[in-house]
């Protein structure tokens, strides 16, 4: 029986690579898992622009070995009949439902059709549990308190488990008291990726910068929980030491924060030496880690920060607040810089980094070790499978005892 192949569900309101982190980690994930000879079936929309490119509406087609069905979507909360329909009709058929994230209809159809047809369900809150965010909600705060008390916090409590990348996001999310089932899976990379590494170059020759210009580099969403406020300090600070450094924010600005970002460096004169870039593909944002001299995360909350692995298999040394959840880990193994969020200490990492290149060539090496060790996929699918297995026993169990 353990041998079986198990038909796994993926539910997510979205896959655009704008939307961050937990696109990738749903789409690598997967792939993963059909190599693992698992059966794997993502269910999205096209909330906010099409998910899944040149795919069409509510027809399964296959990428990778992995079946994808998208459905049409109103609203910002992801609506979608055509969603309803279908998982009313073939949840069922399904060993176990992955659900991603928290406060869009997706998210709740898929757990309400869970429980209805008892197949287990885990949800993986993507950070969305902070109590940071709790404070810094960019909507309506009292509709979304509301929404949460009617539906996610019942799905959570009724989930056969709560999928938590770190220690520091289930210790975040206590304040909750939720009933079920804690467990702590990382996310992971596609290592053989990274197994060899673009040229240097060629991401400077973009930004027209030579190779002895110290680069700084932000990569991620243009986001307020991000600490780019922090880090536009911390920049005017090093830029004193080192006047021909230069900073390169990259990612999509899809709220419009830049604004505000440019607005700080314009406020604090080092707008010359700024960089902006929109959203890259997988193999230019390899390229960007490796140009660069130091990633700086100073992030506010950082429910795991996948660009820190990403940077850190890159062989690029890594700055993170010790609000990152896995700084824990980073810090252990000696892979990145931990700092308080404060822009002197971060300004004070940078420079010695940009300083003593050997200590950032040492750092670069411990980071791009300890990537391939923690944070590969394959060892990750094994103990997600072996959790899968666990929550399906248990309710065949239940079940039989009725």
């Amino acid at each position: 029986m353990t041998d079986m192949p198990i038909k796994i569900l993926h539910v997510i309101s979205n896959l655009s690579p704008r939307s961050g982190g937990p696109t990738t980690v749903v789409r690598s994930l997967s792939a993963y898992q059909v190599m693992a000879l698992s059966d794997v079936t993502i269910c999205t929309t096209n909330w906010g622009q099409l998910a899944v490119e040149k795919k069409a509406l509510n027809i399964g087609v296959h990428e990778n070995g992995v079946t994808y069905r998208c459905f049409s979507s109103e609203s910002p909360l992801a609506f979608s009949p055509a969603m309803y329909k279908w998982l009313g009709r073939h949840l069922r058929l399904f060993d176990v439902v992955h659900i991603h994230g928290l406060y869009r209809f997706p998210v709740t159809a898929a757990a309400w059709w869970a429980r209805r047809e008892g197949v287990p369900f885990m949800i993986m809150p993507h950070g969305c549990l902070d109590p940071f965010l709790y404070s810094q909600s960019r909507y309506n705060l009292p509709l979304k308190r509301i929404y949460e008390r009617l539906f996610d916090i019942p799905n959570l409590n009724h989930a056969s488990a709560i999928h938590y990348t770190s220690e520091e996001e289930a210790r975040q999310a206590a304040h909750l008291r939720l009933r079920a089932r804690p467990i702590v899976v990382p996310n992971g990379i596609d290592w053989e990726s990274y197994r060899r590494l673009p040229q240097r170059g060629c991401f400077r020759k973009r930004l027209l910068l030579n190779d002895q210009v110290p680069l700084v580099l932000f990569l991620g969403r243009i986001n307020f929980k991000k600490g780019l406020d922090v880090l536009v300090l911390a920049f005017s600070l090093v830029i004193q030491k080192h006047p021909n450094a230069r900073l390169a924010f990259v990612g999509p600005d899809n709220e419009g924060y830049g604004s505000k970002v440019k607005r700080w460096c314009e406020e604090k004169g080092i707008e010359d030496k700024v960089l902006f870039v929109d959203h890259l593909g997988p193999e230019e944002v390899k390229q960007a880690y490796v140009d660069a001299d130091v990633f700086v995360l100073p992030s506010y909350t950082e429910n795991f920060g996948l660009t820190v692995v990403e940077s850190m298999a890159c062989g690029c040394p890594v700055i993170i607040s010790d609000r990152v959840n896995i700084w824990r880990q980073v810090e252990q193994v000696k892979a990145g810089i931990v700092v308080r969020l404060d822009p002197e200490a971060v300004a004070k990492a940078i420079t010695r980094l940009l300083e003593d290149r050997e200590t950032a060539r040492t750092i670069g090496t411990r980071g791009r070790q300890a990537a391939e060790k923690f944070y590969g996929w394959p060892s990750i699918v094994e103990r997600l499978t072996r959790v899968y297995r666990d929550l399906i026993e248990i309710r065949r169990s239940a079940t039989s005892c009725r």
